[in-house]
């Protein structure tokens, strides 16, 4: 998620129909401007080169789990018909990305789903599958803290924080903050503690060619 405000102006924004490299393009009415959403900048238009916010507050769950912390929830459908729940699965099976693309970065598999953040407008994607039970990088002088359940899936979001402090460790059966002493609470995928604890790092879960096929310069981190 990107925040809307750019140069103290509130932007809307919209589909625009198009695509770069299997990712969707944004258009914003008050400047006309493009924004492929897997390179966080204008690529076109008055505000072209300008850079997006990414904002640490988007998180995925299941529709079971929605609903039960939000049982009163509106479905929004076209003509009162909602999309088939099947729509996806054979987009999901499948090692191709969408409409046939494929990564030609070979680090990983076009499929392979990552999480990925910049930071100082350099970009790291991590293999999910590195992420059971929690993993710490240092990256540029600080430290990311990344946490996914042993049974997590497609569906269930990455846990993501950052540390200025190089002191995040697992000790006694959990992960610890030393400097702030907070305690990571694995149910509920957030550090708690009395003093301030490591900020949401900005990022999201998506697939390899998504990502790799826009940001080519990614570092790609490994165990």
């Amino acid at each position: 998620m990107y925040d809307r405000t750019i140069n103290n102006q509130e932007l809307t924004f919209e589909a625009s129909g198009g695509l770069i490299n299997s990712s969707l393009v944004l258009q914003d009415r008050e400047t006309d401007s493009y924004w492929p959403i897997m390179k966080g900048r204008a690529a076109a238009g008055a505000l072209k080169g300008t850079e997006l916010k990414m904002l640490a507050v988007n998180r995925k769950m299941k529709w079971k789990d929605w609903k039960r912390q939000h049982p009163d929830t509106l479905v929004l459908s076209v003509n009162g018909k909602e999309d088939d729940k099947e729509a996806y699965d054979s987009y999901f099976k499948s090692r191709q990305g969408f409409r046939g693309a494929r990564a030609t970065d070979k680090r990983l598999k076009t499929k392979d789903s990552v999480f990925v953040f910049r930071i100082k407008r350099d970009s790291y994607a991590i293999y999910l599958n590195n992420l059971k039970n929690g993993k710490t990088w240092p990256v540029s002088r600080q430290q990311v803290f990344l946490y996914r359940p042993s049974d997590a899936g497609l569906h269930d979001s990455t846990s993501a924080f950052l540390s200025k402090q190089s002191s995040i460790i697992f000790k006694d059966g959990t992960w610890i903050d030393e400097s702030s002493g907070c305690r990571f609470d694995a149910a509920a995928g957030e550090f708690k503690g009395a003093r301030k604890c490591p900020s949401p790092l900005a990022g999201f879960d998506t697939f390899w060619y998504n990502w790799s096929l826009n940001n080519p310069d990614t570092q790609l981190l490994s165990e």
